[in-house]
């Protein structure tokens, strides 16, 4: 690359816009002093709904407002975005857009088995937004007359079939085959759903024939070849472009946004997730991020040679949270509050809040309860995740990225902290990030266009960094001593020496922004990721939430008795910073 060429790539612009459910945001950035820095965010309400019914207006008022923040002007005068930047500073160089908005891909499972090839499909469509709403095995005991009416009564956007292992011959799975081709018979053609077969490949043949006259049919591998072997990848790519087909591009008023980005929009999920590689190449190891938005739940898992996504549209924190009480009493919500709330009250609060997502915790009450929610809806989606995966725990991470607007309108940095710990519990030494502005999916997608914007922006402070925190995996009993924490500052002044015993939480009394070397000695049965007892030396700065020593033990036990519960919760809300 030649200097001019350089000068010309670190010279462009971006603008980014963001489109959830709920929320709708813009960000603005351009390189100041030879970097790239967001210079300006705006966020209002999304405009998928009454009464504008186009998702464009709620992106021109974000705009709008970044206009006025910064006297930058981007728009022509009849309300056309100002693409390239001109050369007196007005408009941007790119426009990307990422979308939440749209409704997941409403999809009915059909397989043979619930543990073999059902269960490798769900893993299929959790690598977009999609969500089960039915399903026909050989366990339903369902006739295909009922099959048939089933169809007819809630008609799908997709049929995922699936079933059998390749080389077999198995005709139990061409009978579900037909009872689907008599249902979609009865569908008029507005109606008709899209088909995926990624079933046994020697059924392909006799899958098409008995759908041969019906439009939009996918062939995709089998997603379970053998009984020891899943292989969802090409289903869930089909997938993913049906969404973007079906729930996107049909999206009103998306036309005008395309025509400005000049390139596909892309679903926020795999803009988080490539927000999240990014992050994972920068610190030179494993990053974990969650995204609990309110139509959705996204967790990805990323390292140099991996990524892992999870979409869940059946969590989220606004119209899908009253799936939480289908999967938990409101008894275990209220186990991680420090005071008492009848079940009841609990209950009419999940359900109010899911028919009312716009609104917002108005005494400490209710955000305590919300925080509390947060811990169990997370706490769970991360089992299910991980049995996903095939992880039977979570793995060492070196850094934690949380965002959503309940993380970034937490009032307390700590609080936040306090959640991920709780509902995560991640072992070793690994810090915590607050994508507080929202900007990682737009980072992750803009990086297209421009790598350096995603690694310049994020190294300047774009997230805010919660602070390390120490969690050795173990236990003991109250008041045992669990590890010797020494922490010398840049010139190798002893800042702290301390020992931690085991129940305790703390944040170590250091100043934000200091870099610092921790030296870490656990004793034997507790491990910090390097096998029991042993220890090791680590320089890193400060962040604004100080350094966290969590010597709970893993897994994380709470009192059985109310009163010593709540106490001990209290105390661990003070110990953040409540």
């Amino acid at each position: 690359m030649t200097s001019d060429e350089s000068i010309t790539f670190e010279q462009q612009s971006f603008l980014v816009a963001d489109c959830g459910s709920t929320n709708t945001a813009a960000a603005l950035f351009d390189v100041v002093e030879g970097s790239y820095r967001l210079i300006a965010r705006a966020i209002v309400p999304t405009t998928t709904g009454r009464p504008w019914f186009d998702v464009s207006q709620g992106v021109r008022q974000a705009i709008q407002q970044i206009v006025e923040i910064t006297g930058r002007q981007l728009f022509y005068e009849h309300g056309v975005l100002i693409t390239p930047q001109r050369a007196d500073g007005s408009g941007v160089d790119h426009f990307t857009v990422v979308i939440s908005a749209a409704a997941p891909l409403e999809t009915l499972l059909v397989g043979l088995f619930e543990d073999v090839s059902l269960a490798s499909a769900r893993r299929a469509i959790r690598g977009t937004y999609a969500r089960e709403v039915q399903q026909f095995s050989l366990a339903d005991n369902l006739t295909e007359q009922e099959r048939v009416i089933a169809i007819m009564q809630n008609p799908p956007e997709l049929i995922f079939l699936v079933g059998g292992t390749d080389g077999g011959a198995d005709k139990r799975l061409l009978r579900l085959v037909e009872a689907v081709d008599v249902g979609l018979e009865m569908l008029t053609d507005s109606h008709r759903p899209s088909v995926l077969y990624a079933g046994n490949r020697t059924l392909q043949q006799q899958v098409q024939t008995i759908l041969a006259d019906k439009e939009m049919v996918y062939i995709a591998a089998n997603v379970r070849p053998t009984l020891e072997i899943e292989q969802t990848a090409e289903a869930a790519q089909v997938i993913d472009t049906l969404y973007r087909d079906l729930k996107i591009r049909t999206m009103p008023g998306i036309r005008s946004l395309l025509e400005w980005s000049g390139q596909s929009v892309m679903p926020t999920a795999q803009a988080f997730a490539a927000g999240i590689r990014y992050l994972s190449v920068m610190q030179e190891g494993p990053v974990l991020g969650v995204d609990l938005g309110s139509d959705s739940l996204t967790l990805v898992a990323a390292d140099v040679q991996d990524v892992k996504l999870s979409v869940r549209s059946d969590w989220g924190m606004g119209r899908p949270l009253a799936n939480l009480l289908n999967q938990v009493e409101p008894e275990a919500v209220g186990g991680w509050l420090s005071f008492e709330m009848e079940a009841a009250d609990i209950r009419d609060f999940i359900v109010n809040k899911s028919l009312f997502p716009q609104t917002i915790p108005a005494t400490e009450t209710e955000l305590l309860l919300e925080q509390a929610i947060v811990r169990e809806m997370l706490h769970c989606a991360a089992l299910e995740t991980l049995a996903d995966w095939r992880w039977s725990a979570l793995p060492l991470m070196k850094m934690i990225v949380v965002r959503g607007s309940t993380f970034a309108n937490t009032p307390r940095l700590g609080q936040v902290a306090l959640m991920v710990l709780d509902a995560l519990q991640p072992t070793g030494i690994f810090a915590l990030a607050l994508d507080r502005y929202g900007i990682l999916p737009g980072l992750g997608a803009a990086a297209a266009q421009n790598p350096l914007l995603p690694v310049q922006a994020l190294n300047a402070s774009s997230l805010v960094h919660l602070g390390h925190v120490i969690a050795p995996a173990g236990t003991a009993s109250p008041g045992r001593k669990v590890m010797h924490i020494t922490v010398e500052s840049e010139e190798g002044r002893r800042l702290l020496e301390d020992e931690r015993a085991f129940g305790t939480l703390d944040v170590l009394p250091l100043e934000t922004g200091q870099m610092v070397t921790v030296t870490v000695q656990p004793q034997r049965g507790f491990d910090i990721g390097l096998g029991s007892g042993k220890g090791t030396t680590m320089t890193f700065p400060i962040g604004s939430g100080g350094l966290m020593i969590d010597a709970r033990g893993r897994p994380l036990r709470l009192p059985k008795d109310e009163i010593a519960r709540h106490t001990l919760i209290r105390q661990w809300l003070m110990d953040m910073g409540r």
